[in-house]
């Protein structure tokens, strides 16, 4: 029979503020979490870590996190329901303009983090692929406002 468990994360701005436990066995020793980030070229020698494992020279910076337990009196949302809400069923119904003005605005930060994360400048991949992004993410959110012309150019 598998553990029923549940670990949260909780992010604030790219970082972790917390890992959630919930229903972890007593007679479980807590895990050891580390977060660890690529090192830009920005980060003072004195804070980059150096493994052996993964890419090769690559620095990183990292931090240990201690999970807390969920409970009556947790500050943090409980893992099991936001779990729960996610495995909800979603209405059928189209996505709102909202909703879909925030998914283009996502999947272009995604792209830049991607970039920024890969230290690397933009390929002419990269701008056909955020040009795909913002111009299909607007003539989505056109057809949900209801302009008609943005039909037939979508």
């Amino acid at each position: 029979m598998s553990p029923d468990f549940s670990i949260g994360l909780l992010v604030t701005d790219d970082d972790i503020d917390a890992v959630i436990l919930e229903g972890w066995p007593a007679d479980v020793r807590k895990p050891r979490i580390v977060v660890f980030d690529y090192a830009g070229n920005d980060v003072p020698d004195e804070y980059v870590l150096r493994v052996s494992s993964g890419t090769p020279n690559t620095g990183l910076t990292g931090r240990e996190v201690f999970p807390v337990e969920y409970g009556p009196d947790c500050r943090y949302p409980s893992p099991a329901e936001v779990l729960s809400v996610l495995d909800a069923p979603k209405p059928a119904g189209k996505p709102s303009a909202l909703s879909i003005a925030r998914n283009v605005h996502q999947s272009i930060l995604n792209l830049d983090a991607r970039l920024d994360r890969l230290e690397q400048a933009p390929t002419g991949d990269d701008y056909n692929r955020l040009y795909q992004l913002a111009n299909g993410g607007l003539l989505d959110l056109l057809k949900a406002l209801g302009d008609p012309s943005s039909t037939a150019a979508g």
